[in-house]
């Protein structure tokens, strides 16, 4: 892997395993609240990085979601454990997928969600950026609700 890309993969990984590390444990009922009614529950959430990871995987393919989808989605319907089966399998194929880029890879222009262009490096930045913002915004709605609801923070966030 390429130092820059192994990088950004680094970044991504001890992101990917915070997520989880801070959904240890989570209920239900967490899943589905909301601090706020506009406000994005933490299975949207979850649901929507699924997506968001078929998405850049399929992109650095021009294949699959890259060519049909212009707007952000999540998988809402399915059950949890079913969006984190598919999520962590995305995840091994994006991976496995980055592993093999090129410097000129790189500076290669994709189409994001049909309304801007960014480089494959870019997307790669972006796709470490958008796990870590909403890893905190998982963090930012368990820990209310553990203050609303009289559970441990400490169980799922220990620092």
């Amino acid at each position: 892997m390429i130092p820059q890309v192994q990088l950004l993969d680094e970044m991504d990984e001890s992101m990917w395993q915070g997520l989880w590390m801070n959904l240890t444990g989570v209920t239900e009922a967490e899943l589905d609240w909301r601090p706020h009614p506009a406000a994005n529950s933490i299975r949207w959430i979850v649901g929507h990085l699924a997506w968001f990871q078929e998405w850049a995987q399929d992109a650095l393919g021009g294949e699959g979601r890259y060519l049909t989808d212009s707007g952000r989605h999540a998988y809402v319907e399915e059950p949890f454990p079913d969006v984190r089966t598919r999520f962590e399998a995305t995840r091994r194929r994006y991976r496995a997928r980055i592993a093999t880029l090129t410097e000129v890879d790189l500076d290669r222009r994709l189409s994001y969600l049909k309304r801007d262009e960014l480089s494959v490096r870019d997307l790669l930045k972006k796709h470490a950026l958008h796990l870590a913002g909403h890893r905190y915004q998982i963090r930012y709605i368990r820990g209310t609700y553990s203050r609303a609801h009289g559970t441990r923070k400490a169980d799922f966030d220990p620092s």
